[in-house]
């Protein structure tokens, strides 16, 4: 039997964790599969999902910017791309390719296991407003809770983001600036930041930055940082000095990665070994990049 290959596209792709994760998942469970990172142009994304197709490639993982084009390019979506307007994994399924959008799932999965939190009924601000804070807003309005608020450097993109995510699941998002006073009362009422921004992150623009005035947090808030280097943002030490619960990246991005692994293998995911692994990678020097 052949080995599979399956692959993590994007431009550019940086030092991506995802190999690192995936192939530990399949070492673990014995499956003769290797994982790797191909760096991928804009432009030339329909090569890697016709290699889906011929079987070059068993699956795909696919980040920026490339969620938008497989969206458009596969034969059917799961409910979660559809409604994400965005596919981050692709399954070779009876001849066809199937787009599926793991980030919204890994998210809860993430906030409800690791960050004890339950969305229902509570107030939220959600910082950013690009696709990783469209997953967070749509798994968020699929929750029902009290509010939620999206603030992101420009008013235009949070409303647009707020609308749309309105319209889809029925419930009514805010939308605001970084620097208002809009925000700083909805967090004053809220019980969760989830910052999606990369304000924060080592090797980003603004690595000793925090995406939100520190002195708005408070003891009551758990507050989470989807970026995982560093461990612990300069947002998540704000928090911590607060008494506030943090989360970071790590988990979820561990969580969409072991989703991609049950849709491409029907196997129940070695979690152990991806967070080994995780928590390895993020450990060492080497720099960030995509997922």
């Amino acid at each position: 039997m052949n080995t599979r290959t399956y692959a993590v596209i994007g431009w550019p792709l940086g030092h991506s964790l995802s190999p690192i994760i995936q192939q530990a998942a399949f070492d673990a469970a014995q499956l003769d599969a290797t994982y790797v990172a191909i760096p991928t142009p804009p432009g030339h994304e329909q090569r890697r999902f016709d290699e889906v197709r011929k079987g070059d490639l068993s699956g795909l993982n696919v980040t920026i910017p490339h969620k938008n084009p497989a969206f458009h390019a596969m034969d059917f979506l799961t409910e979660a791309a559809s409604s994400l307007g965005a596919v981050n994994t692709i399954i070779y399924e009876n001849g066809k390719l199937k787009g599926d959008n793991t980030d919204l799932q890994g998210f809860l999965d993430s906030l409800q296991t690791f960050g004890k939190f339950d969305p229902v009924g509570t107030n939220a601000v959600v910082l950013g407003a690009g696709g990783a804070a469209r997953a967070v807003v749509h798994a968020l309005a699929t929750c029902q809770p009290e509010s939620v608020l999206v603030a992101n450097r420009t008013l235009r993109r949070a409303q647009e983001l707020a609308t749309s995510v309105t319209e889809i699941r029925g419930t009514t998002i805010q939308a605001s600036t970084l620097d208002t006073d809009q925000l700083e009362a909805q967090l004053s009422k809220s019980t969760l930041l989830v910052n999606t921004t990369s304000v924060g992150m080592a090797g980003g623009p603004e690595p000793d930055k925090s995406p939100v005035n520190p002195s708005w947090l408070h003891k009551n808030l758990l507050v989470f940082d989807i970026v995982y280097r560093p461990t612990t943002t300069p947002l998540l030490h704000a928090a911590k000095s607060t008494g506030a619960k943090t989360l970071g990246g790590l988990e979820m991005l561990v969580l969409q990665g072991a989703a991609s692994f049950k849709q491409w293998t029907g196997e129940n995911p070695p979690l152990d070994a991806m967070f080994s692994a995780g928590w390895a990678a993020v450990s060492s020097n080497q720099p960030t990049g995509a997922p």
